[in-house]
């Protein structure tokens, strides 16, 4: 009688040691950032590890700022106990950042929980865009301005030469735009036939005065 009720008693502390076991869920052992820490410059990733292996797909992670907006997150990996999630470029300022995750543990019940870290160091500042270069007016050269002066130096040569009477060598450019016969040729065809007038008139006059 005695040798049984030892062995109830020691069969009933057995199933006292193994309930807590049973009851057991999965439990976050470590994360980085840490619960309370302050990272010296804004995270990458967001990394969790857990008491046991938990699943990728079922696993919900979210990062909440102190404006009140998500930090915008990749998506969830796992490696063995440890869940590891992308932490894409934000704007959120500075302060006091929330995580909340949940996930399944091997018995299929979902476990959950929350952590806090601490940021210090606001954004990195944009640059402003670069302003675009106003275009300038090509500047007049010399060289543009040659035509303008051999037309001014041809005209002055005509004009020189139908005054005295002299033959004008053809100076390149000089012609009208239209392609006809430049205004030079014309005064001095017009002056050649006035020398000639001229000519023909004292002849005829010496031929009509009588002979002395």
């Amino acid at each position: 009688m005695t040798r049984l009720a030892l062995s109830a008693l020691l069969a009933t502390l057995a199933l006292f040691g193994a309930a807590p076991q049973a009851l057991a869920h999965t439990e976050l052992v470590s994360s980085d950032p840490a619960n309370g820490g302050t990272p010296p410059q804004r995270p990458t990733q967001l990394t969790l590890t857990f008491t046991e292996p938990v699943p990728a797909e079922s696993a919900t992670v979210t990062v909440m700022g102190p404006d009140g907006a998500a930090w915008p997150l990749g998506e969830v990996t796992a490696q063995a106990a440890t869940l590891t999630i992308p932490m894409r470029e934000t704007g959120s300022p500075a302060g006091q950042y929330t995580v909340t995750w949940m996930v399944q543990a091997l018995d299929g019940d979902f476990v959950d929980g929350t952590f806090a870290f601490t940021l210090t160091a606001p954004p990195a500042a944009q640059q402003p865009p670069a302003a675009t270069p106003t275009p300038t007016a090509p500047a007049v050269t010399s060289a543009d301005a040659a035509p303008t002066t051999a037309s001014s130096t041809a005209s002055a040569t005509t004009l020189t030469a139908v005054i005295t009477g002299t033959s004008v060598p053809a100076v390149a450019g000089s012609a009208d735009d239209d392609g006809g016969v430049p205004l030079w040729v014309w005064i001095l065809v017009a002056a050649v036939l006035a020398v000639i007038g001229i000519a023909v008139g004292v002849g005829l006059n010496r031929r009509g005065k009588p002979a002395e």
